[in-house]
């Protein structure tokens, strides 16, 4: 079985390895696609959180292949996409349903660098509790977007701001136009999008989404900062009206230096959003099998599986055109 893996130089190298059997409760999935995150882009460079040796890939779709002991309600040949955070449902954050904090979905998740082999495999080894069914309506392709998709569903809903009331979205890239297309989906008809990118930003108004510069909106009672820059951080923070809510989306690997005279003189919220519940993964899905989603557009490539060192560098250089870009074995 092939797998793509961070070598100690911090180059994507491909390494054979035995096809893995799946223990009790889990399944071995045959990957179909699997998208490369912008967490996976920044995390590459960084030992402490993608040790040498890890190999990637949590945003994915396959198909069953083996199921393990005590699998039931599965069957070989099932089409799903996957939740990697592993939420344990024991917790007292999971009981209370709050598993998208749940303390151990990280540690024992599926490629997200300090817990199990993700996706940029040809197999991988998941839990059942992992599992959400794919429906005839959403190719395999849309599958892989799910994950992502379920960041912006969430983020939409923890702001929690009027929908008759303006918003902004800054960062065109995949989770900021994915939390834009979500917007549009919830009725916010005040919602505009902000880009670096040119490329990005054509891209969304191709797809009847308001943009604009930083500088020519009214100023919004959310922002959405998708760009994970302390830059884009103290942007949100300096355009937000009072009473305004930040939330931060995007992930800065970077201390966030914001200011505090309009954060404290203006009562702003500043919230945090990387994860989701098991009901915001599930509408995630409904959201692209109603075709409310064009997956289509969102997902601008597809590469085989050996080519994933260039796509990264592709990925990495400034103002390319690319948003989703998806790995295929």
């Amino acid at each position: 079985m092939r797998t793509i893996e961070v070598a100690a130089d911090r180059r994507l190298v491909e390494v054979d390895h035995a096809t893995p059997e799946p223990g009790p409760g889990q399944v071995r999935l045959d990957v179909a696609y699997c998208g490369i995150c912008g967490s996976d882009l920044h995390f590459r460079d960084v030992p402490e959180l993608f040790p040498a040796g890890t190999v990637p890939g949590h945003e994915l779709s396959g198909r069953i292949a083996v199921l393990g002991p005590e699998v039931d309600g599965w069957t070989v040949g099932d089409r799903v996409c996957v939740l990697p955070f592993a939420q344990c449902g024991e917790c007292e954050l999971c009981r209370s349903g709050n598993e998208q904090v749940c303390p151990h979905a990280v540690a024992n998740g599926v490629g997200l660098g300090t817990g199990r082999p993700g996706a940029y495999a040809d197999a991988v080894i998941v839990d059942q509790r992992m599992l959400f069914a794919l429906p005839d309506e959403v190719d395999d392709r849309a599958g892989a977007l799910v994950e992502p998709l379920a960041v912006a569903v969430r983020a939409v809903a923890q702001a929690a701001v009027p929908v008759d009331q303006p918003v902004l979205v800054l960062g065109g890239g995949p989770i900021g136009l994915l939390t834009a297309l979500v917007l549009r989906e919830r009725g916010y008809e005040r919602a505009v999008l902000v880009s670096r990118n040119a490329a990005r930003a054509r891209l969304a108004e191709s797809l009847g989404l308001r943009t604009a510069a930083a500088d020519d909106v009214e100023p919004p009672v959310a922002v959405f900062e998708c760009a994970g820059t302390p830059a884009a951080a103290r942007q949100a923070v300096e355009l937000l009206r009072p009473l305004g809510v930040v939330m931060l989306v995007g992930l800065s690997l970077e201390p966030l230096e914001l200011p505090a005279p309009p954060v404290v003189i203006n009562e702003l919220q500043i919230r945090g959003v990387i994860t989701y519940r098991r009901r915001e993964f599930a509408e995630a899905i409904e959201l692209l099998a109603a075709r409310r989603i064009p997956a289509d557009r969102v997902i601008t490539g597809t590469v085989p599986l050996s080519q994933a060192e260039e796509a990264f560098r592709t990925l990495t250089r400034p103002g390319h055109a690319h948003v989703k870009v998806l790995l295929a074995p």
